[in-house]
Parts: C-alpha cells; structure tokens; sequence
C-alpha cells in the first residue's frame, strides 16, 4: 500500500469515527441547590444573569434537560426582552387566576414546564435568555428552596458533519492521487 493511501484511507476512518461520536455527543450533568423560592403567588422571578448561550450552534447542538424537586415550583426560559416586560410590571398589575402573561403558560415563553418529575426540555439557540421561576398557585410554597437539576446533552451540529464529510471526500480523493 502506498503512502497516499495509507494517509487517504486514514482520513476516510478519522471522519468515520468523528461523525459516530458528533451522532453519540455527550452528556453534561450538574445540580443547583437552594435556589431561594418567590414569596409571591403566580408572579415568575428571573435570574441575575443570563443562561450560557450557544454561540457555536451550528458547530454542535445542545439541547437541556431541567428537573426540580418541589411540585409547586414552575420554571420557564424567556429572552432577554420578555424578562424585561416581566420585571417592569408590578406585582399586583395581573389579576391571579386569570392572566397567563408572565407566568409558565405565557405564549411567550420559550421552554417551560410546571410538572417537576417531567421538567422542561430546551434546544439551546444563540442568543441571551434567561431562567425563571414562580409558584403554580395561589398559596405561598411550604419550603423556602428549592433545587434544580439539569442536563445537556451536546451533539455534533450542522457545519460540523459537513466538515467531516469533506474530510473523508478529501481523504478519498488522496488515495487517488498517482
């Protein structure tokens, strides 16, 4: 066997390999403890600083997985100008009971879920969001924290398998080479 070919088939396997691992990714798992719960009924209260985004979203593909421990606790992910519109009005602007806005069945919200055992489920995009939460009735939660848990689970993107095709094309090819 050739120089070239040993190199080009070589090639053709590294982008063999890279497409089943970017097709199997990876999982990132971690926990929040003792986020502090609202102390207000039917009002969502968001995080400081904003989620990591995915700015290489079309390199690799994430998407999260949130769980929490408490039943009366619903978490959402909103953009950064929904959370803004959120935090502007005050408290006793919506009426409980009979308003959605700015609570986990807003339709302007991105992912949220009020059922802590299925949680919420979000394809990271790029861009700046951010992460609330709120109680799902009227009554004030019986606990004063909760915790999160969360899992992402990252895969190859787009951009990425076309870059492995053309690297197996281009190994290919360099076993043609005379």
């Amino acid at each position: 066997m050739r120089k070239q070919e040993k190199i080009g088939y070589g090639l053709v396997a590294l982008a063999g390999l890279l497409v089943f691992a970017g097709s199997l990714g990876f999982v990132v798992e971690g926990e929040v403890n003792e986020v502090p719960t609202p102390n207000i009924p039917e009002r969502t209260f968001f995080a400081d600083e904003a989620l990591p985004g995915n700015g290489l979203s079309a390199f690799i593909s994430a998407s999260l997985t949130l769980t929490w421990d408490r039943d009366e606790i619903y978490v959402v992910i909103v953009d950064e100008d929904k959370k803004n519109t959120c935090e502007a009005a005050p408290p006793g602007l919506f009426n409980p009971g009979t308003s959605t806005s700015c609570t986990a069945y807003d339709s302007e919200v991105l992912a949220g879920g009020d059922d802590s055992s299925q949680g919420l489920s979000w394809d990271v995009q790029p861009g700046v969001y951010y992460a609330g939460i709120g109680t799902t009735g009227e009554a004030l939660p019986e606990g004063t924290e909760v915790n999160l848990f969360y899992e992402v689970h990252l895969q190859a993107g787009f951009v990425a398998y076309f870059i492995f095709a053309l690297l197996g094309i281009a190994g290919f090819a360099y076993t043609r080479v005379e």
